[in-house]
């Protein structure tokens, strides 16, 4: 997407920024990196808990999380 936009071609862009707006959204819906961290023990990439003073994210972003990534095509474990 950034390339796109340095080489001038930012109609491409700005398709593939409003395409992921709503996972990048998601990803952003709690203080950094707990959602990153949530997104990939989602996906079997087991990187463990948060330390302190991180917690877990709110049940209803954790959902939102969830079904954006499904919604992308990310293969979740259960």
């Amino acid at each position: 997407m950034v390339k796109m936009y340095l080489d001038g071609d930012t109609a491409a862009s700005t398709e593939l920024q409003l395409k992921y707006l709503d996972l990048c959204s998601s990803l952003f819906s709690d203080v950094n990196p707990i959602p990153v961290k949530e997104a990939m023990n989602m996906m079997g990439e087991e990187v463990g808990p948060f330390r302190k003073p991180l917690v877990d994210m709110e049940p209803a972003n954790r959902d939102r999380l969830r079904r954006e990534l499904g919604n992308y095509g990310i293969s979740l474990k259960e």
